[in-house]
């Protein structure tokens, strides 16, 4: 049915994890912010402020879950906002 090594999008909806970076401490959002361009393969902190205000649209699982448990690591359950 699927390729081997395809990751497939969650829905295709908008996941947006504003609600938790705002939730960091200003002094922990720096290396905040490097992880999850790690994890999305962003280079550029506009691309960054981007995909911060207008969210992520067709996600993959894994990513979705290795941002989960990057807030997980600053005690940030309440992450994302599901826009359609």
């Amino acid at each position: 049915m699927y390729k081997n090594g395809e990751t497939n999008a969650i829905a295709k909806k908008h996941y947006c994890f504003k609600k938790g970076y705002l939730q960091v401490a200003i002094g922990e959002k720096e290396e905040l912010t490097k992880g999850i361009m790690d994890i999305l393969g962003i280079s550029g902190k506009t691309y960054f402020s981007t995909r911060l205000n207008k969210g992520v649209s067709n996600i993959s699982k894994e990513k979705y879950d290795d941002i989960t448990a990057l807030f997980n690591n600053y005690s940030i359950t309440d992450i994302w906002d599901i826009i359609e």
